[in-house]
């Protein structure tokens, strides 16, 4: 049986166009959804400069505008040295800002930060503490007692992976441990967000795609909002719902791209479907 050129073509753009159509209903549903969602974290004007030793002001972001809604995975890609990590500290009271307001809705007040968990690129784990006694640590800060705390470390250590490792050192670890040990501890104080700041950058890509498989089962189960920084496209449609585009130094905000991939998703089977590659070329051409 020979097939025809003109009959492949046309039934290659009639798959195409049912796709683009998916895509844009799904993303007209995401639209809806967010619409009727609580506001999790009001980004309003943002701007930051810091000096450089030769006295010289350099801004890194002006006039940033955009909310995250309660319980999304949101995304911000961009050049390096747009302020995507900056925005994050920010956000969770570390650096402020030049101009603008960062309002964090927590508890039903605004302006607190005590309900949010980081997630940093470097180790944050303490060496001299068990992986056991840094889960802890966050608990001890916020008042839990002793028992609560070794009940609850215990079970995120048993969470991601860890059961038969809650009494080791870092330096006992792989580094996708400790990174997992680091994701037990931001997660086991009940955040209401957790911001990542490109946490698996340094991992080999095997051990990459099975903590964010777990990132994904745990957001689910936690339903807690998280603002993730990555310079990976396709790290960032594989994991959030929508994806914030910053321009180069001083960085604006260019797009906002709204991930129509359906949930839940599991990333070794979506990173072979022909829309997960669509949506990365998207993503690609709006940071041209």
């Amino acid at each position: 049986m020979v097939s025809s050129p003109v009959c492949g073509s046309l039934y290659e753009n009639s798959v195409r166009a049912k796709s683009v159509v998916r895509n844009r209903l799904s993303a007209c549903f995401a639209v809806a959804a967010n619409v009727n969602r609580p506001v999790e974290i009001s980004i309003r004007g943002a701007s930051k400069s810091f000096s450089t030793q030769s006295g010289e002001r350099v801004t890194v972001f002006t006039d940033l505008s955009f909310d995250v809604y309660r319980g999304e995975f949101l995304a911000l890609v961009g050049p390096s040295g747009c302020g995507k990590s900056t925005l994050l500290n920010a956000i969770c009271g570390e650096v402020d800002l030049d101009g603008g307001s960062i309002m964090v809705e927590s508890n039903g007040n605004k302006g607190q930060r005590r309900s949010i968990s980081v997630v940093w690129q470097e180790d944050a784990l303490m060496p001299w503490k068990t992986a056991m006694a840094n889960v802890e640590f966050p608990m001890i800060a916020r008042g839990v007692d002793v028992e609560k705390r070794r009940e609850t470390a215990s079970k995120w250590l048993k969470t991601v992976g860890l059961d038969g490792f809650l009494h080791s050192y870092p330096l006992e670890l792989s580094q996708g441990m400790r990174k997992r040990v680091g994701i037990a501890a931001a997660l086991a104080p009940h955040p209401r967000i957790l911001l990542l700041d490109e946490p698996f950058s340094a991992l080999d890509l095997y051990t990459k795609l099975e903590i964010e498989n777990e990132l994904l089962s745990l957001w689910a189960e936690a339903k807690i909002t998280v603002v993730m920084v990555t310079h990976d496209v396709h790290e960032a449609v594989g994991l959030a719902d929508r994806i914030i585009v910053l321009t180069s130094r001083p960085a604006t905000l260019r797009a906002v791209h709204l991930n129509p991939l359906p949930r839940p998703r599991n990333l070794r089977s979506l990173y072979g479907e022909p829309q997960f590659h669509d949506q990365v070329r998207q993503v690609w051409a709006l940071m041209k």
